[in-house]
């Protein structure tokens, strides 16, 4: 009941939240009408499938898209109406708009959009799992899968690397409290995934390290809206910062566990 009550409360307000920017101008889309963008998303589904098995495979792509589709509905709630999203077969999804954020509110509200839309079906899912049980065992293991699965990788998502929703978060966040150590701050976390990918042999961090290291090649990789946030919306920024991430932990610690 209390996992209930919690799920009922954060979704009212992640809905009051968004719902200025559930639904586009024209239409919602998910992966896009052209043929490559369907063929990205057939091919993400294929390939997680064979890689983690049916049941993970799908739930990994479902959280994918819910958390590229929370990015898209914070572009749109900032003036953002030609944001889209695309699967990245293996590397999960990215989300798209023409023009950079504005100011580093829109900025921090669009990273975190991603990680926090994700929080509802999660605690949903554990939630509906009794009652799941009771229709179906298959359907049961499928959201514990999912729960697990998406808190697990929003979690992976908002640690402090660039250019991860977390390292772009903390770049805001340090810009607000200290602005001078905005850009050490940013190559420490470059420098630090490089670390964790070395440290793991993780194929897939190398793959964010290189990425990573591509960016602060350009500065429009790196380069941070004038307009800061005051001190007390850092303030503000940095609890949601801390509690989705923590939400996340807690909710894909069984799965986080078996990786440490």
């Amino acid at each position: 009941m209390l996992v209930l009550t919690g799920c009922v409360f954060i979704g009212v307000l992640m809905y009051f939240t968004l719902r200025g920017g559930l639904v586009g101008h024209n239409s919602v889309t998910i992966v896009g009408k052209d043929i490559e963008g369907l063929g990205l998303g057939v091919l993400s589904f294929a390939a997680a499938a064979w890689f983690f098995g049916p049941l993970f495979g799908f739930a990994i792509v479902l959280s994918v898209m819910i958390h590229e589709f929370g990015h898209v509905v914070a572009f749109r709630i900032a003036g953002h109406q030609d944001a889209r999203f695309r699967l990245i077969p293996l590397m999960g999804g990215v989300a798209i708009s023409d023009t950079p954020p504005e100011t580093q509110l829109d900025d921090f509200f669009i990273s975190i959009m991603g990680p926090a839309i994700c929080l509802v079906p999660m605690v949903l899912a554990l939630a509906a799992m009794d009652v799941a049980l009771m229709v179906s065992p298959l359907l049961e293991e499928f959201l514990w899968v999912f729960a697990i699965t998406t808190g697990a990788l929003n979690f992976f998502n908002l640690l402090p690397f660039w250019p991860l929703d977390g390292g772009r978060c903390m770049r805001v966040i340090t810009d607000t409290f200290a602005p001078k150590s905005t850009t050490f701050v940013t190559l420490a976390m470059s420098a630090a995934l490089a670390a964790a990918a070395v440290a793991m042999q993780s194929v897939l961090l190398t793959v964010f390290a290189i990425m990573s290291a591509q960016t602060l090649f350009f500065a429009s990789g790196v380069s941070i809206p004038t307009k800061r946030l005051t001190l007390s919306q850092g303030i503000v920024a940095s609890g949601a910062y801390l509690f989705t991430m923590g939400a996340h932990f807690a909710g894909g610690y069984a799965m986080i566990a078996r990786y440490l």
